[in-house]
């Protein structure tokens, strides 16, 4: 069966699409956002690390069983060269469409990579960030240099 898929315009796009996917509890919507290749990994916020699409398809079914999941940014930073974009990331994440606090709090590198497909995430890397140092950092960040 060929795999049809959505060329996105950035690679801020895919990210967004990999938010709503876990949103919406699309474990597949989610991993087809992924690159076609055997070597994609991502590291969890407890230091588990997958590689491949089978043991990401198994944690994105096991983490959306449950809850849709919830994530809210509150810094970032890019860096771009030819095909090649780099998100530094802290997120809040929420698990639970009713939850307003949020439930972990997580600095996430994403890697991707613009092939014949468009732009696909090619690694992940998570951990956990301190609530209260995170807190005092966006506090800080938004208020006014002059």
């Amino acid at each position: 069966m060929p795999r049809f898929a959505r060329l996105f315009d950035s690679a801020e796009d895919i990210v967004e699409a990999f938010r709503e996917a876990l949103k919406m509890r699309d474990a597949d919507g989610a991993l087809r956002l992924w690159l076609d290749e055997d070597s994609i990994t991502c590291v969890m916020p407890d230091g588990k690390r997958l590689i491949g699409h089978e043991p990401l398809r198994q944690m994105f079914l096991e983490m959306l069983e449950r809850q849709p999941i919830l994530i809210d940014v509150l810094e970032t930073s890019s860096h771009s060269t030819l095909g090649v974009s780099i998100f530094d990331v802290t997120e809040a994440l929420r698990f639970g469409a009713n939850r307003v606090e949020a439930d972990l709090y997580v600095h996430t590198t994403y890697v991707l990579m613009q092939n014949h497909e468009g732009w696909r995430i090619a690694h992940i890397h998570c951990s956990q960030a301190n609530a209260a140092r995170v807190a005092i950092s966006t506090a800080t960040s938004k208020q006014a240099l002059h």
